[in-house]
């Protein structure tokens, strides 16, 4: 056991030793209008795409031919930084974009060799979404209004493929989706639905099939019209109706 924890720790001081060691030389990369960078439903997101933590695959090169490594610094016309990233054969593994009045825009970062997050703010500082991520893998988002209400939280099981909870909110705090496990043994869920009203339209449970990896209605169901009435019931087996 002791053998199989050495090697892994040492690799991660080599790792997080890299970023104090390398920040005293940064370069200076490009600089860039707020409009070449910033997505209106995704923020300044244009970097991703250089983060093969959470699935990029593209590369930045220096000009020259060549993968780009260290700390590099992008800037606004006005001398703000906009980026400043860590990058190991011109691919990110830590970096923050700002906005050009100075404040931060997201910050992704290693929490270990296999573990990292994400954290996106609004341009008022106020939290736009935080991510952790296993590899690639989701496992938990939650995502906010710019009024700081919760408008999606999903969180996944830690081997990945299914959820352990998923569920949207309307700005006004109401909910238009909930689904959650009940029995994860099972993969068994509890799913209901709302109208815009805040109303409920349907519930019932979902099991998880794996092997089309899809959610099916399973069991009874109930159907409501906009006023809250029952309308109907229902009952399934795995998606089909009864």
């Amino acid at each position: 056991m002791t053998r199989k924890i050495i090697p892994y720790l040492f690799l991660l001081f080599i790792f997080l030793s890299s970023f104090s060691i390398c920040s005293a030389q940064i370069k200076h990369g490009e600089m860039l209008e707020l409009n070449d960078v910033y997505d209106s439903a995704y923020g300044i997101n244009v970097y991703d795409k250089l983060n093969r933590n959470i699935g990029g695959d593209s590369v930045r090169n220096d000009g020259k031919g060549y993968a780009q490594q260290g700390w590099i610094e992008d800037y606004y016309p006005n001398k703000q930084v906009l980026h400043k990233g860590y990058y190991i054969d011109g691919q990110l593994k830590a970096y923050k974009n700002f906005f050009p009045n100075g404040q931060l825009e997201r910050e992704f970062k290693m929490t270990d060799l296999n573990k990292s997050s994400m954290t996106v703010f609004y341009p008022d500082g106020k939290l736009r979404s935080s991510i952790s991520y296993s590899g690639s893998d989701v496992l938990k988002e939650e995502d906010y209004y710019s009024s700081g209400q919760l408008s999606y939280i999903e969180e996944n099981n830690k081997k990945g493929g299914y959820y352990i909870q998923r569920k949207f909110y309307n700005p006004n705090g109401k909910p238009t989706s909930l689904l959650e496990i009940t029995n994860e043994k099972k993969k068994i869920y509890s799913s209901k639905e709302y109208y815009d009203n805040g109303n409920i339209k349907e519930e019932g449970d979902l099991i998880y099939n794996d092997g089309i990896s899809d959610y099916q209605k399973n069991g009874k169901w109930k159907f409501y019209d906009e006023s809250g009435k029952l309308k109907e019931e229902k009952s399934f087996t795995k998606g089909e109706e009864d």
